[in-house]
């Protein structure tokens, strides 16, 4: 999980070299302006597409963590006689945890608004595109609908249906620069909660932190006690958050200047 998250929060661009195929563009200026715009145009397509399934990779990670606790509880509950389908997937099986099991956890701050900004979206790129999703984009009301519409959209990359728009300045197909950007925000709105949903599964499969980076932090003789007291779960519902404390190193090292400097 933590390294296809490294990869995404680390990727700056897809460079796209639009020459590679083509033989005009030294001889016609005008070719190598189109060319030129085209590699900008794909670059700022792929860059955001790219960042999303790597995010996405992760969370399918957060999804097979969860596994074994929807076991456990499905079986829990078939044995009390209720009569509940069984989830294939891990993702709908992370859902049936969110709505059914655990309805009553705290979720992050602004989630469900950045959720519904993205059903939003979702619903305007449905009309313009054709897309298709299996959830209700309008009044969707289930807790986990973050869960379901990033899984929705994830499909659509896998399955190859996402579209990629031709470049607005050279082609008909969507003259309009508003519909590439549509595509774009989706992706980029689709990340935040993708990484969000992380949060919240993380909030659900575990009680503490295990890594041997927290328990080295722990141990640190000047600010050790300092980093365990700042480093909780509620921590965690709050990384979506701009704050002074990061895990990584550049940030950790600064955190831990000012708390001596406190001292």
């Amino acid at each position: 999980m933590s390294k296809w998250l490294k990869l995404a929060s680390q990727l700056e661009s897809v460079g796209m070299n639009a020459f590679r195929y083509q033989e005009a563009h030294l001889y016609c200026e005008p070719v190598a302006d189109e060319l030129s715009s085209g590699a900008a145009h794909f670059s700022s397509i792929a860059t955001p597409l790219t960042r999303f399934i790597f995010i996405s990779n992760a969370l399918e990670e957060t999804y097979r963590l969860t596994s074994w606790l929807y076991e456990h509880y499905y079986a829990k509950a078939s044995q009390d006689g209720a009569n509940i389908e069984r989830k294939r997937s891990y993702s709908t099986q992370a859902s049936w945890l969110i709505d059914d099991v655990f309805s009553g956890i705290e979720f992050p701050k602004y989630y469900f608004h950045k959720v519904d900004s993205l059903l939003e979206t979702s619903s305007h790129y449905e009309r313009i595109f054709g897309a298709k999703f299996d959830i209700d984009l309008v009044s969707n009301v289930e807790r986990s609908r973050g869960l379901s519409v990033v899984r929705n959209i994830r499909n659509h990359v896998s399955h190859a249906v996402f579209p990629i728009v031709e470049n607005p300045e050279y082609t008909l197909e969507f003259d309009d620069p508003r519909v590439k950007n549509l595509a774009i925000s989706l992706l980029l709105k689709a990340c935040r909660v993708a990484s969000m949903n992380i949060q919240v599964l993380l909030g659900v499969v575990c009680n503490d932190f295990k890594s041997s980076d927290y328990f080295y932090l722990c141990d640190d003789p000047d600010v050790g006690q300092d980093f365990a007291s700042v480093c909780t779960f509620e921590y965690l519902k709050q990384l979506h958050l701009e704050q002074r404390f990061g895990l990584n190193e550049s940030s950790q090292w600064a955190w831990r200047s000012e708390v001596m400097e406190d001292h």
